[in-house]
């Protein structure tokens, strides 16, 4: 591998990258603060955003001289994550040959799910266009799980529930809806629809404006 690809690799940016084919920059993320974050997130900025970071079948794993710039920020704070991270079960290290290596683990590709789905943010527009977006789902049993961190996800990003198992939202979502059907294999069993009409909507309208979600300038611009 040519220093150029090895330099390139080392300062992409966690915004830039894909994940089962949405890109975070299209996306709002919160920065991570904290260094163990940082550390298990590098594997998808590593994976060049165009693999899958949650393919259960795929190994991933970098070498560790690409941690080079965690190591120069905070060296202690840098060897004491990566060690907490490989007792937990979240990567493991070894040698292939002379070079040395981090291999993410199923636990820590869990753990990278769960930050990218608590990052999220859905950016508020200047003007509303007075459409609304709703989220459709039936998922079934066998996937209970996967159906709770979904409406716990919605909830979070300032849905309302409109009625059983379906949420709606006034802005654009759709990148960060698709981020979470893929993440949590539920591609199938979600809808995304924008409605320009809903029936209630003078009522939504207002508990949007109470919560602060829709202001006067977004309604009246």
């Amino acid at each position: 591998m040519s220093d150029k690809n090895k330099k390139k690799k080392r300062n992409l940016k966690i915004d830039e990258i894909k994940v089962d084919g949405v890109r975070l920059g299209d996306i709002k993320l919160k920065k991570a603060s904290t260094c163990a974050r940082q550390i298990l997130l590098y594997f998808v900025d590593f994976s060049r955003w165009y693999i899958p970071i949650f393919d259960k079948r795929r190994i991933y794993r970098i070498p560790f001289k690409y941690y080079d710039k965690f190591r120069e920020d905070d060296k202690d704070r840098f060897y004491h994550e990566m060690y907490r991270l490989r007792r937990a079960g979240f990567i493991k290290k070894y040698f292939i040959g002379k070079e040395e290596f981090i291999e993410l683990l199923p636990k820590g590709k869990e753990q990278i799910k769960t930050y990218v789905a608590q990052d999220v943010e859905i950016t508020a527009p200047e003007k509303w266009d007075r459409k609304w977006r709703l989220v459709i789902y039936d998922i079934p049993n066998d996937k209970k799980t996967e159906r709770e961190i979904l409406r716990q996800k919605l909830e979070n990003l300032g849905f309302l529930k409109l009625q059983e198992s379906v949420y709606v939202f006034p802005f654009d979502c759709e990148k960060i809806i698709d981020l979470l059907k893929n993440m949590y294999f539920l591609r199938s069993h979600v809808q995304y629809i924008v409605a320009d009409r809903i029936e209630t909507e003078i009522d939504l309208i207002k508990k949007f404006y109470d919560r602060g979600t829709l202001t006067d300038r977004m309604l009246n611009a």
